[in-house]
């Protein structure tokens, strides 16, 4: 289904996931969309696989996680989280030198957490990863952040909408 894209999120310099110098990062760019949800587009080369042709289990669990912590910006976006849990499920081997989409949403959110999940598409619409987080909230100094750290880079991932896949039923049933 096609997907409006209503903001581009942050990105950093040296992060692992978004950096935009970070050479040997995955240089991830990431979305806001018109259905509540966060997007991310990432295009993982083979110095960040575990076999030939496959990402490692680290790094798509990295994306994962990333994408479900990222989710409550589409929601409420002066709010701070620290991962406390992540559940990984797997379930096909994720291609890398493929441009991929990860989507994450926020489940849940209460006084001092809230639940994320997020899942990675293969080109076909199956997913092939999904993970489940709990995310401690903390204060949000926004100003001083993005002031010293983060800012919007334009990538050359950068849409204008997506087409995101809608299973009918879950992978793990």
């Amino acid at each position: 289904m096609i997907h409006k894209i209503l903001s581009k999120q942050d990105n950093a310099k040296d992060c692992f996931i978004c950096g935009t110098e970070n050479k040997s990062g995955l240089q991830a760019s990431f979305y806001e969309l018109d259905n509540k949800k966060t997007a991310c587009i990432f295009n993982a080369k083979s110095i960040h696989e575990g076999h030939p042709g496959i990402l490692h289990g680290g790094i798509i669990c990295s994306i994962l996680d990333e994408t479900a912590g990222r989710a409550m910006a589409a929601v409420k976006s002066d709010i701070s989280a620290f991962t406390i849990e992540l559940k990984t499920n797997y379930f096909s081997p994720v291609p890398s030198n493929t441009e991929l989409t990860a989507v994450g949403w926020v489940e849940e959110i209460r006084e001092k957490v809230y639940i994320s999940v997020a899942e990675i598409y293969l080109p076909d619409g199956r997913t092939a990863a999904r993970g489940r987080g709990v995310y401690y909230i903390v204060k949000n100094d926004t100003e001083k952040i993005n002031a010293e750290y983060h800012k919007v880079f334009p990538s050359e991932l950068d849409r204008f909408e997506l087409d995101i896949p809608e299973p009918e039923e879950s992978p793990d049933k």
